[in-house]
């Protein structure tokens, strides 16, 4: 009798599916809320983010990349550091989402 060998799913293959689980979960717009939320505070970079927040730096970088492409954070500059890191801050529109409108996909225009 023969079988078929199972094929295993690559790490990118699991990551992309984690990744849709999240979005469809709504989670990563909670997480964009809460970096949101945080930056009200000042710049800081995504290290500080996840500490503040609890949660895996891979998790706060791809919300924060997504917050850059959305126009609602931008670089205002790097840390000292070595290796040197970048500062976030909100943007205008940023900032508008902040204080109390939806995320969601960046309708504040």
């Amino acid at each position: 009798m023969m079988t078929n060998p199972v094929m295993q799913p690559t790490g990118r293959e699991v990551s992309a599916e984690a990744f849709r689980e999240i979005r469809k979960s709504g989670r990563a717009n909670a997480y964009q809320r809460r970096i949101l939320e945080e930056l009200t505070a000042g710049p800081m970079t995504r290290n500080q983010l996840a500490a503040r927040i609890q949660r895996p730096l891979s998790s706060i970088c791809g919300r924060c990349t997504e917050l850059l492409d959305a126009d609602l954070v931008t670089v205002s500059g790097t840390t000292n550091d070595k290796p040197a890191r970048q500062l976030l801050v909100l943007t205008d529109k940023g900032r508008v989402l902040a204080h109390g409108e939806e995320v969601g996909d960046a309708k504040a225009d």
